[in-house]
């Protein structure tokens, strides 16, 4: 499937509009000729970019460039804020802004969390793009520059630094790239320094979910990219994404995406 921009641009002249997802549906995978950053505002799910998953939450930030595929599935109260602009060489006032997006050697780290600070300002950047009827060229363009500065700023920070939420963001990111690692959830709150009960609090009330809970979702998505796009079993699957026990993992699978793991290496094949 193919979506085209001339059902979400006004004009041919328009290279930047705003396109709510609310909520975001399960949706198959598509292409299309514009390319997009997403913000997902509420909810989560699983999103599937070039056969890699990704688990969404609140506050996450993802880009997806026009020769990408994807799709959603399994979401959840999911809802997402898109910016839709037909390419980076497009614009009439912005020039060589490619390395504010994730380059193709980066295309593993096309998503990532923003703490309350960027995603407000990215909110903002918005919902002024979204006031705008894009007849002004360079206000538009203004305005999409100041927010791909405020995400790619919200890309970094380092550990054990800002307050409690910039740590956590940063736990966060950590869990995303280590989450086949056994986990000890004392240790790694004292290493972020955040105490457990902040941490715990902070997961229930901003992703509605337990930090365990979490990790599970993390290797689920590992699982299912590896069952669908390699030829290992799946009990070596099971153990390479961090579960210790393959009748613990199956039942975890058939519980998050309702099908087991079977079913899907079936449909794969």
């Amino acid at each position: 499937m193919k979506l085209y921009s001339e059902d979400f641009f006004i004009t041919p002249q328009q290279h930047i509009t705003v396109e709510p997802r609310v909520p975001q549906p399960i949706f198959p995978e598509h292409t299309h000729d514009f390319s997009e950053i997403f913000l997902v505002t509420q909810g989560i799910g699983l999103h599937v970019l070039n056969g890699r998953p990704y688990t969404l939450c609140p506050g996450m930030v993802c880009y997806i460039k026009s020769c990408d595929y994807h799709l959603f599935d399994n979401v959840s109260n999911l809802n997402l804020t898109n910016v839709l602009y037909r390419s980076d060489s497009s614009f009439t006032y912005l020039n060589n802004i490619s390395h504010f997006f994730p380059t193709d050697a980066e295309r593993n780290i096309s998503h990532w969390l923003l703490n309350k600070e960027h995603y407000n300002k990215a909110q903002q950047i918005i919902d002024k793009l979204n006031e705008s009827d894009g007849s002004d060229l360079a206000y538009t363009e203004s305005l999409f520059l100041q927010l791909i500065v405020n995400l790619q700023d919200g890309r970094y920070n380092h550990i054990g630094e800002g307050n409690n939420e910039q740590r956590i963001i940063q736990m966060l990111r950590w869990l995303n790239m280590n989450f086949t690692e056994d986990v000890d959830w004392g240790h790694l709150t004292t290493q972020f320094s955040v105490s457990l009960r902040t941490f715990h609090r902070y997961m229930k009330n901003n992703l509605g979910i337990s930090p365990q809970n979490y990790l599970i979702k993390l290797r689920l998505s590992e699982a299912y990219y590896q069952i669908r796009f390699s030829d290992k079993t799946i009990t070596d699957i099971a153990l390479e994404s961090g579960f210790n026990d393959s009748a613990y993992f199956s039942t975890c699978f058939k519980s998050e995406y309702n099908f087991t793991p079977r079913d899907l290496r079936h449909c794969s094949n």
